[in-house]
């Protein structure tokens, strides 16, 4: 086993040793022009407008998100929580019991 590892340690020093000597493949003409006049529309078109003009797809989202956000919270109740007179009597009642209950256990 382990000839077979040393073997196969050669044979990765020497493909590369091959690959460091082979020069990279050299890119079409084509490639080289359609970048340079990509390039160039690009340069064009970020000099040329403000950035308000390019991104107004964003202005309008956030616009929509905040509009909707603000809508939203506005559908909400205001009071998500009441509580009727005779709720808290009794349960200031049901206070009063345990506490005389409370009284009588401890001997008070």
């Amino acid at each position: 086993m382990e000839q077979k590892r040393s073997s196969e340690e050669e044979l990765g020093r020497e493909l590369e040793a091959l690959l460091a000597k082979a020069s990279p493949p050299k890119a079409p003409d084509w490639f080289a022009a359609k970048t340079l006049a990509r390039l160039r529309k690009e340069e064009g078109l970020s000099s040329a407008k403000p950035f308000w003009a390019v991104g107004w797809r964003w202005v309008w989202a956030a616009g929509t998100a905040a509009l909707v956000a603000v809508w939203i919270l506005w559908e909400q109740p205001k009071s998500t929580f009441e509580i009727s007179d005779a709720e808290v009597f009794a349960a200031l009642d049901a206070f009063v019991q345990q506490e005389e209950e409370n009284r009588w256990w401890a001997g008070l």
